[in-house]
């Protein structure tokens, strides 16, 4: 038991090691109040699942995401990683990535993404918007594409359940929901909730 505690001890303060150089880039760099809203959210929703004593503090909250949360990672990099690209933000997504390895099979192509956003799972899927706005959820084997040159706008609060395609130059309007394998390639109204292929309203939420 006193070995299985030590091995605890040293797996921690490794990870720990690794964390802080993500710790520091995420203080200093230019997008640091976006990479925060991100973090608020992704503890908020993951706080049920962390261990409250060992998490008590951001840097321990950003050790459990990095460690447990491939799919944060990526979104991570994917901040850090934006412009402005000077030599300091180079050299901060460059350890960083080395550091902490992204889910490969998660593609995050847009670069205008408003803060919040939530990848549940993030499973073989294809992020690649015109716009994305803040507080939206996607989950896992979800296309978000271009149909020839155009591709979707996602509003505020949009949520894509596992499997959905959303295709084309269309815009998902602020709180709507494409249900689970929905092949969204019309404009879906705000609070509505979409489904079928191709989908259609199935209900408006309140």
């Amino acid at each position: 038991m006193e070995e299985v505690s030590k091995l605890r001890l040293l797996f921690t303060a490794a990870n720990y090691i690794r964390t802080l150089p993500a710790y520091l880039s995420v203080l200093t760099s230019p997008h640091r109040e976006i990479i925060e809203k991100d973090f608020n959210r992704w503890w908020k929703i993951c706080s049920g699942m962390m261990d409250p004593i060992s998490v008590k503090t951001r840097f321990k909250a950003l050790n459990w995401l990095l460690l447990y949360k491939p799919e944060y990672r990526s979104l991570l990099l994917h901040r850090l990683r934006r412009n402005p690209k000077t030599i300091a933000s180079v050299i901060q997504f460059l350890v960083t990535r080395i550091l902490w390895k992204p889910l490969e099979s998660l593609y995050i192509e847009t670069e205008d993404i408003g803060g919040g956003l939530f990848i549940q799972h993030g499973f073989s899927t294809i992020i690649c918007a015109e716009r994305i706005g803040e507080n939206c959820w996607i989950n896992q084997q979800v296309t978000i594409g271009y149909v020839e040159t155009e591709c979707p706008v996602l509003e505020d609060n949009v949520m894509v359940n596992c499997g959905a395609k959303v295709l084309g130059g269309i815009t998902m309007k602020r709180n709507s929901r494409a249900a689970a394998g929905a092949v969204v390639v019309k404009d879906v109204p705000e609070n509505a909730i979409v489904g079928g292929v191709p989908a259609k309203v199935i209900k408006y939420q309140e």
